[in-house]
């Protein structure tokens, strides 16, 4: 019987027993990966394809369940941060605009003041969970990430970029990720 294996929705190849054994020995295929041949209802995963007995997510791929998680929490972090600074912005924009008509300069200053502390915070913050996720990822240097939330603009493709490795990182590991991140409750 020949299986087909998939990872992350993407096809990995098709093997028999014995040569999908020796592909998870060698690492080629991860136990958290499908499986599925003629004659199976769904999809399974292939540690119940060899064992009977299903993985749990991060057991079969050999990376520890501490790294997945703060992976999972720095990820989610970061999506909020991305979508509370967007939220922010257009807040702002929207208040400063009613107080220039009416040409209150005090209370558009005091407006201004708060935002632009508020932004400096949210901005640390945000910088701190890039390079926390970075690491945890290890996508190259995070030094280098962290460097990049500090260009204009550029600083939002950075933080998709890495947002996008830290779905497929999660994914890959068995974990369910929404639109800010992980399914806490699929988490190792």
């Amino acid at each position: 019987m020949n299986y087909q294996i998939s990872r992350a929705g993407k096809p990995v190849g098709t093997y028999d027993i014995e040569a999908l054994k020796a592909a998870v020995l060698s690492g080629q295929v991860l136990a958290s990966d499908f499986a599925w041949a003629q004659g199976m209802a769904e999809w399974k995963p292939v540690s119940f394809v060899l064992t009977g007995i299903p993985a749990l997510p991060g057991q079969a791929s050999g990376i520890p369940a501490e790294r997945i998680r703060e992976v999972a929490s720095n990820h989610r972090a970061m999506n909020l941060c991305l979508l509370l600074s967007i939220v922010a912005y257009v807040i702002y924009l929207f208040l400063a605009g009613g107080l220039q008509e009416e040409g209150n300069k005090a209370a558009l200053g005091m407006l201004f003041l708060g935002f632009a502390l508020f932004g400096f915070c949210l901005f640390v913050f945000w910088c701190i969970k890039v390079y926390k996720l970075a690491d945890a990822l290890q996508a190259g240097p995070a030094i280098l990430w962290l460097l990049g939330m500090f260009v204009p603009c550029l600083s939002y493709v950075f933080v998709l970029i890495l947002s996008q490795k830290a779905g497929n990182f999660l994914k890959a590991n068995g974990v369910k990720v929404g639109f800010l991140g992980a399914d806490s409750s699929t988490l190792p």
